[in-house]
């Protein structure tokens, strides 16, 4: 195994080179922030989300795309054309000293360039490889494209987002992307232990996004209850289908969250309402008990509690209910993030400075251990370790990138 210094994360310096887009991003970060050697592999025009919007100050430019900015820090920059021949030739030059490729391309797209794991591990026996698609490697649906929302659909997911008598809803921020990304980070760690700890030899790491979809939502325990009862999982909305009440509840200036499950907490939100709207009705013995009582009276309940929460802000709300021991919440915005009192305490937000937006707040991730720093690399310059890498491991001249650079190779 690599030696690890302490200054370097929690990972060796693996080299890890990074050829995903969207549907992969995320795990390179994950790797390069964890301490990983990443090195993005673009075409020389530039990685497609780097014209992604949104974009800093609205100004559409290659170094200015926010989400190019949010899924490639600590990561490199090296341009290289896979499909030119003598692209394909460099990039093999480079594998001989990577640990590690992350690919999203679709199944059999690297088999026609001749640069599928089959032919890499010739080249570098201790390769391990991740390839994140929609639907795996192998089986019938491998060859199918998709975006988020049909990797959702295809996952079941949907059917429990949104309202009981409406249609199926997608979650914002092609969500479907990030277990994927998360799998293929854990499998590829898993394989580099057992590479250097065990075999010695790489492996294929294949992720279907739809696979890892479903693992994230197994908690509905959905295929035991249909096996058992023959019932399907569905919507539930904003309100909890077991207990009363649970959900969302429009303040005067956003939602809260709030959950009453014990007879003690129902009996102090009872008495809260009472003393801000004067309605008796809340106090009424039908409305006593545990989770499951008030589930016949729902409506009446959810509409009591409504009346009470619009009549306040959610700070009030959140302020009062937390000194009155209940579990209520507001539902942040992103100034409300910044501001988070927890989350700074923590040091969640980290400052980058990159070299054409200036200094930007990122998430530094919920991972913290004396051997995870923070993320220190905002993005990557396009291109910006040609020189580095081309030159000083490789040996190119300049002239000879010129040349490279003129053909279209780099």
């Amino acid at each position: 195994m690599p030696e690890k210094k302490k200054e370097e994360g929690f990972l060796p310096k693996y080299r890890v080179l990074d050829l995903a887009d969207e549907k992969g991003a995320y795990c390179g970060k994950l790797l390069g922030d964890l301490g990983a050697e990443v090195i993005k592999i673009e075409p020389p025009s530039g990685d497609k989300t780097r014209f992604r919007g949104p974009f800093f100050k609205n100004e559409v430019h290659p170094e200015k795309s926010l989400f190019f900015l949010y899924f490639n820090t600590s990561k490199g920059s090296l341009t290289l054309n896979l499909e030119d021949s003598a692209g394909q030739d460099i990039f093999k030059r480079l594998l001989v000293k990577a640990d590690v490729v992350v690919e999203s391309f679709p199944v059999g797209y690297l088999a026609k360039l001749g640069l599928d794991y089959p032919k890499l591990k010739k080249l570098n026996p201790k390769l391990v490889m991740a390839s994140i698609t929609p639907y795996g490697q192998k089986g019938p649906l491998s060859g199918y494209k998709a975006q988020d929302i049909n990797v959702m659909a295809m996952s079941g997911y949907m059917q429990l987002v949104g309202e009981p008598d409406q249609a199926p809803l997608v979650l914002g921020g092609e969500q479907s992307c990030y277990p994927g990304a998360q799998f293929a980070t854990a499998g590829t760690i898993a394989a580099l232990f057992y590479r250097d700890s065990v075999s010695g030899k790489g492996q294929h790491v294949d992720v279907p996004m739809q696979e890892a979809m479903i693992s994230f939502w197994q908690e509905q325990t959905p295929v035991p209850m249909w096996q058992k009862t023959k019932e399907n999982n569905t919507r539930v909305g904003v309100m909890d289908a077991m207990v009363t009440p649970c959900g969302l509840y429009p303040c005067k200036d956003g939602w809260i969250s709030l959950c009453v499950v014990t007879p003690q907490e129902w009996d102090t939100l009872a008495q809260w309402i009472f003393e801000v709207t004067k309605d008796e009705e809340i106090l009424k013995n039908e409305y006593k008990g545990g989770l499951i009582d008030r589930m016949p009276v729902r409506d009446m309940v959810n509409a009591l509690v409504i009346n009470f929460t619009e009549k306040l802000t959610g700070r009030e709300i959140f302020l009062e209910g937390q000194k009155r021991k209940l579990v209520v919440m507001p539902v942040n915005d992103v100034p409300s993030l910044l501001s988070d009192s927890q989350l700074n305490s923590r040091g969640f937000w980290v400052e980058l400075d990159h070299p054409v937006v200036g200094k930007l707040k990122y998430p530094r991730g919920p991972l913290y251990s004396d051997a995870i720093p923070a993320p220190s690399k905002a993005a990557p310059l396009l291109g910006e370790d040609n020189e580095r890498i081309y030159c000083k491991e490789l040996g190119y001249t300049r002239e000879d990138l010129a040349v490279l650079r003129a053909s279209g190779v780099i």
